[in-house]
Order: structure tokens, then sequence, then C-alpha cells
């Protein structure tokens, strides 16, 4: 029986990959521990109400989730009830402006972003209140998505009269190992 021949070159680069993976996978996520505080999460919501368009990319999938769950969703009691006065209006789907691989980017009114950011956090398990209205998948995806957002209004301040650049939602992680593949 032959053994097969493989290379010491080949074996260091696949050490190497999987070391790069486990630093990453070991490193702090941004939304690990999204949303901290529900006063995190309001002056959050405040400073995207005042956004007046932001632009959210994103796989369809993710979007088609949001605007179907978002207008709807049940709050952390053990029995859940719609959310009343919900503010999100989902765009027209012209204006959804699809790219490739099945991302989109979807123009949000600074209101509706604000009910995407509240949906986010209202679905997560507080202290002392556990949400059982949502499943872990949910959960994840919201604090993704919230955390998102978060990031994005970092760097949005009010600015009368001024202009600027539009607020962006990137919601398309990429893999940072090179040729993770091989």
């Amino acid at each position: 029986m032959s053994t097969p021949i493989t290379s010491t070159r080949g074996r260091n680069r696949r050490g190497e990959i999987v070391l790069e993976l486990r630093a990453l996978f070991r490193r702090k996520l941004p939304y690990k521990d999204w949303p901290g505080s529900w006063e995190r999460v309001a002056s959050d919501m405040a400073k995207a109400a005042g956004v007046g368009v932001a632009r959210v990319r994103c796989h369809r999938n993710t979007w088609d989730y949001l605007a179907s769950q978002v207008p709807d969703h049940k709050d952390g009691g053990s029995t859940p009830t719609s959310v009343v006065d919900n503010v999100f209006r989902a765009p027209a789907e012209e204006d959804i402006i699809s790219e490739a691989e099945g991302l989109v980017t979807v123009p949000l009114a600074g209101s509706t972003l604000a009910a995407v950011m509240h949906f986010c956090a209202n679905i997560q398990d507080w202290p002392y209140v556990p949400n059982r209205a949502y499943n872990e998948l949910d959960k994840a995806i919201g604090r993704r998505v919230g955390a998102a957002i978060s990031e994005a209004l970092q760097n949005v301040v009010p600015a009368a009269g001024a202009s600027g650049p539009e607020a962006v939602v990137y919601l398309d992680d990429k893999i940072t190992a090179e040729d993770a593949t091989t």
C-alpha cells in the first residue's frame, strides 16, 4: 500500500490558514455585545430618525426578512402582541437597486431605519425579560443588523442646512483570510 505524498509547503500553508481563521473567530465581533443598553438603542434610534435617507446594502433575502418581520414584530412578553403604530415603510420595489450576487441597495427614510433598529433590539433577550417570541436565529440576525446600523450612525452628526454623504449600512461581510478555500 502506498502512502500519499504531501508537500511540506502545502501542509504549512493549510496550517497558516487554520491559524488565521482561529484568530479571526477569537476576535471580538462588533455585534457580540449589541444592543448593550436600552439607552444606547434609544440614542441610536433618535439619530436614525434624523437621517433623511440611509442606504442599506444587503442580500435580497436579508431585506425580504426585514421587510416581512419589522412591520408586525412581537414584544418580549409571554403572549406576543403586534406593535401598535409602527412607522416602518418599505420603499417601492422600483427604488430598490439590484446588484450582482443577489445584493440589493435599499433606500430607507430615517424613521424606517429607526423602526428597523427598534425591531432588532426588541427581539433580543434583555436581563430578566427573555423574549420567547423569537428564536436564536432571529435574534442573531437582529444583533447583526442592529449593530451595523449602530456602527453606521457613529459618524452621523446633526447638520442643519449642510450636505454630506448619505448614511450607508453595510450587511456584506467578507472572509479576510487569503485564499481560505485551499
